[in-house]
């Protein structure tokens, strides 16, 4: 695997290489090493997944402290458009978005640090998306910021959403926490 950086602090592009036989395909997607050369948390605590149809949005969500994580996320089948919003108020790209298509044939995945808010658009059916924290999941600690109060254009008519996710506050409402 190679780590990319992007324009954003502790923000990586996860480049994986497959492997791929006559048995099928091999992807590792977490060695220690790798991340330790780049300072990057590999000691997750917790791992997931999300099956989504098509024209799903999740997000954009985050942990306050104590429980705040950095997280990896990657496409095991389908195809998503990952959007991250920096929401660190002394960074230098507080509320900018970075957005990377990450699919099961690109095998891309995308680290995410602490203090950046997480969505993604599902562009096709059954698409598994898998993300690892490095804290578990805190119902007390779980925030979000409304999908479409930051400026980024999602690209979808109607888009599906969890009532959860369309009740978060605009992202000029939020406090951030960090």
């Amino acid at each position: 695997m190679e780590i990319k950086e992007t324009p954003f602090h502790d923000l990586y592009i996860m480049d994986y290489k497959s492997f791929v036989d006559n048995r099928g395909e091999f992807v590792k997607t977490i060695h220690k090493e790798t991340f330790q050369a780049k300072d990057l948390d590999y000691n997750f605590a917790e791992s997931f997944y999300s099956v989504s149809n098509k024209d799903v949005i999740r997000g954009m969500h985050y942990q306050v402290p104590p429980e705040d994580h950095s997280k990896l996320v990657y496409v095991v089948t389908g195809a998503i458009i990952d959007v991250v919003l920096d929401i660190r108020k002394d960074s230098e790209t507080f509320g900018s978005f970075f957005f990377a298509e990450l699919s099961a044939k690109n095998r891309k995945g995308i680290y995410i640090g602490k203090g950046f808010a997480h969505g993604f658009l599902s562009l096709e059916d059954n698409t598994t998306v898998e993300y690892h924290t490095s804290t578990s999941q805190s119902r007390e600690c779980e925030a979000g910021i409304k999908f479409d109060s930051f400026g980024y254009e999602w690209e979808v008519q109607n888009p599906i959403l969890s009532d959860r996710d369309l009740s978060f506050e605009t992202f000029s409402n939020i406090k951030s926490p960090f």
